[in-house]
């Protein structure tokens, strides 16, 4: 809505100049371009702060040894599903605990505005140790498998690097995710049922990708709310591509948070991840890290009120 204030000027200012370019048209001009340079740059420091609080430090992590003997997480973990009670959540956490003693490890995050996009692990001193990052063109070589894997069944698709990747003694090497979306179901773009390849390859990127893994997303249903109300409850199966034998296995389950000024309490997710075989080449952290990545994609419990 234009100002009558300003509308009035603006006619005093044509009858007085005869000319329009001399008046509000051409103060209007300067404050609509003045709004956009201060959106631009409230925008670009919001992305300044994010990218300086969510991004690989190697120089953070050269002094520091790895825990679990390089391995960053234990042969069994708890996810923690975190839901702030006040105030807009732009990051999706998930907390992970040592299973043993309950110790607080760290927590993967999953950041998402605009054109910035952060996924990864962070330690309980927010020292970031690896990320995930999605290929261009969701890693297809052409259009037609692009298609299907981007606006057909929103597949997932990732590279996963460490962070303090190169240094002696530490486990380097990349990380591919590609989901096998020939066993989706036709055109299931949530909930459904998936597969995922996990295959490594070499730093120097000379031979090709590894087969590492295949792991297998499936959900039952449980009822809840006095019998009136169903959900997901989540599995994962990882197991050798070639023989079939048995790596990992995680189960979701579900516990409840208060909600504030309210009697009702939330439903918020929780993993037990448990790795059976332990391999240099797929070590703990990428298998725990499969098990975040459905728990951010699918199975988030917090939407879901028990009001008993």
């Amino acid at each position: 809505m234009t100002h009558p204030q300003l509308l009035s000027q603006c006619d005093s200012d044509v009858e007085d100049d005869f000319s329009e370019t001399r008046g509000c048209p051409a103060r209007m001009r300067g404050l609509c371009c003045q709004c956009i340079l201060g959106t631009i740059i409230a925008v670009g420091a919001f992305y300044l702060a994010l990218s300086r609080n969510y991004n690989c430090n190697p120089e953070a992590l050269r002094s520091i040894t790895p825990p679990y003997n390089g391995e960053l997480l234990p042969t069994s973990v708890v996810l923690k599903e975190r839901v702030y009670n006040w105030g807009i959540q732009f990051t999706k956490l998930v907390d992970v605990y040592d299973a043993v003693d309950s110790r607080h490890i760290g927590y993967f995050y999953d950041m998402n505005f605009l054109a910035f996009m952060r996924f990864g692990f962070s330690d309980a001193s927010d020292r970031i140790w690896f990320e995930a990052k999605r290929p261009w063109w969701s890693g297809a070589h052409d259009f037609s498998t692009w298609w299907r894997r981007y606006w057909v069944y929103s597949s997932d698709h990732y590279y996963v690097q460490r962070c303090d990747d190169g240094d002696f003694g530490r486990l380097g090497g990349i990380y591919y995710i590609d989901e096998d979306i020939n066993r989706r179901p036709w055109w299931c773009k949530s909930d459904c049922m998936k597969i995922i390849n996990v295959s490594r390859q070499d730093d120097d990127q000379k031979a090709p990708p590894v087969p590492m893994a295949r792991v297998h997303f499936n959900y039952t249903i449980e009822w809840y709310y006095g019998g009136f109300k169903t959900r997901q409850a989540w599995t994962m199966h990882m197991a050798d591509p070639s023989t079939g034998a048995s790596i990992a296995a995680a189960r979701q389950r579900f516990g409840l948070q208060n909600v504030p000024l309210s009697w009702a309490q939330r439903f918020v997710s929780r993993w037990d991840v448990n790795v059976g075989i332990e391999n240099p080449e797929l070590p703990n952290w990428m298998i725990v890290f499969m098990a975040a990545l459905d728990d951010i994609d699918e199975g988030g419990g917090h939407a879901s009120r028990h009001d008993d």
